[in-house]
């Protein structure tokens, strides 16, 4: 006979395996879109959440107006995972990659991003650090990365939200530092859409080289559904070397814009950016 420790075990389990599974439903094959996945944390320290954040977002590589709100994490799809990349890449062409450079920068490239996680963890008071380190770009590798990464067989559909909440701490310095910062979404390891902010483009949210440096939420409102969204930073400056270069609070594939935007920028890149916010 089973002890009643012993059969609550696999009862327990089953019912989890049931709420992961009810955290996303069916939108057609090789898709599916969450529910739950909700947003705490104050936004005192992260970017604000009350339809006020300074917002860059476009769409089919066009300029979106509005505030963002974030209302959904990235747990609405289920086990979702982060990996810290350079080129847009992750996985084995990044493992590859690296082979060519060494052993070290493997190791070099991981230690770029602490608490990855932080970005998935549905907390705006909490963040990934990314710095830069002398000697890790230049050559093959020309940006540092930090993905989210769907479960297998799982998807965002088109329609929703690949936007991330960032800020630069060392906002004053960054300034003579960065050349770009860009949200790019992939499907199968193949490029979706690409937002990339420019230094004007940060200038003009307010985000580098001022007084003061407010989060702001920068992505895309998908036209194309994907399974994998990538934040990159890529320094102007390839010696750079700074510990402290930029914060991820937190990815939303959920959200909505309200608002109008107050200030529009120039596009920097073929995939076009302009700014919107305060």
């Amino acid at each position: 006979m089973f002890s009643g420790k012993r059969s609550f075990v696999p009862l327990s389990a089953a019912l989890l395996a049931g709420l992961a599974l009810s955290a996303c439903t069916s939108n057609g094959p090789g898709m599916a879109f969450g529910t739950g996945g909700g947003i705490t944390g104050s936004s005192s320290g992260g970017p604000p959440n009350d339809g006020t954040g300074p917002t860059n977002i476009t769409s089919g590589g066009n300029p979106v107006s509005g505030h963002f709100i974030c209302t959904q994490s990235a747990t609405a799809y289920g086990d979702v995972t982060t990996a810290v990349g350079a080129n847009g890449l992750v996985g084995g062409p990044l493992t590859t990659l690296l082979n060519t450079l060494g052993g070290s920068t493997a190791t070099t490239l991981l230690n770029s991003v602490i608490n990855p996680n932080n970005v998935i963890d549905g907390n705006l008071a909490t963040y990934a650090s990314m710095s830069l380190t002398v000697g890790l770009l230049g050559g093959l590798l020309d940006s540092v990365d930090l993905s989210v990464l769907l479960p297998s067989g799982v998807t965002v559909p088109s329609g929703e939200f690949a936007v991330y909440g960032i800020s630069f701490p060392n906002g004053t310095v960054d300034i003579s530092l960065l050349n770009t910062v860009a949200v790019t979404t992939y499907l199968n390891n193949v490029a979706q859409e690409t937002n990339s902010l420019s230094q004007s483009d940060l200038s003009l949210l307010g985000a580098i080289g001022g007084s003061t440096v407010p989060p702001i939420w920068i992505g895309i409102e998908a036209t194309k559904p994907y399974d994998r969204a990538t934040l990159s930073l890529t320094p102007g400056v390839l010696s750079a070397d700074v510990g402290d270069a930029m914060h991820i609070y937190e990815f939303c594939p959920g959200g909505e814009l309200v608002g109008t935007s107050s200030s529009s920028g120039s596009s920097s890149s073929s995939s076009s950016s302009s700014s919107s916010g305060g």
